[in-house]
């Protein structure tokens, strides 16, 4: 019977204990755990930094992007800075213009508002004329250009022409202007109320009463 104690004491204290846990499975349990208790403090904390931030003054040293939240209405606009507008006439030739901004002057109505647009109308022949003013405005629909303020068209030739406003038909290819214009270059100077411009034709007309000043030196022949 002593016998059988001791053996049953020694299965029960030595044969049959458990083997104890390794210092590495007991590590990553208490990771585990501490992971699973500060994802509920991490996630507090981000609530809260979402709430306060945007109500934060921004300090003067601070990194940030200066974004404009859109009016109501603006996101159906569009609205491109500093780009390039390229127009095709009925000779299927294309016409690049570039303005510091394009904006849809209301959302659906096609009718773009160009800021100091610039660009160039070439002729059939080989000449083109250069023409830029601080406002213009592209009908899509009509596939007209008007531009205002102060246009400016220079001719490669080297004449030179100024007046307040004028519109471009790329359909018809043809411009006209009936406000006053005045025009520089190796012939002389001219005023007049206003012009046509036949681009296939290379023919500009001024129009009204018109004022012409002729060099000297162009009225003399050949010597």
């Amino acid at each position: 019977m002593e016998n059988n104690k001791d053996i049953d004491s020694y299965f029960a204290n030595t044969g049959l204990k458990k083997e104890s846990k390794s210092p590495e499975i007991d590590r990553r349990h208490k990771l585990i755990k501490s992971i699973e208790l500060l994802f509920p403090s991490l996630a507090a904390i981000l609530l809260g930094l979402l709430i306060i931030i945007p109500h934060a003054k921004q300090s003067e040293d601070s990194f940030g992007l200066d974004i404009t939240l859109p009016k109501q209405g603006e996101l159906e606009k569009l609205h491109v800075e500093s780009s390039e507008l390229f127009i095709t006439d009925k000779d299927n030739k294309v016409n690049e213009f570039t303005a510091n901004n394009i904006d849809e002057t209301a959302p659906g109505s096609k009718l773009i508002k160009l800021s100091n647009p610039k660009g160039k109308i070439p002729t059939l022949k080989g000449p083109w004329y250069d023409i830029e003013a601080p406002v213009g405005y592209y009908d899509q629909n009509k596939n007209t250009l008007r531009l205002e303020q102060n246009v400016k068209v220079t001719y490669s030739e080297g004449y030179t022409a100024t007046t307040e406003a004028m519109e471009y038909d790329f359909k018809q290819n043809f411009g006209i202007s009936t406000t006053p214009t005045h025009g520089e270059g190796a012939l002389g100077k001219i005023d007049s109320h206003g012009f046509k411009f036949y681009k296939n034709q290379n023919l500009l007309i001024f129009t009204g009463k018109t004022h012409i000043i002729i060099k000297e030196e162009q009225l003399k022949g050949n010597k």
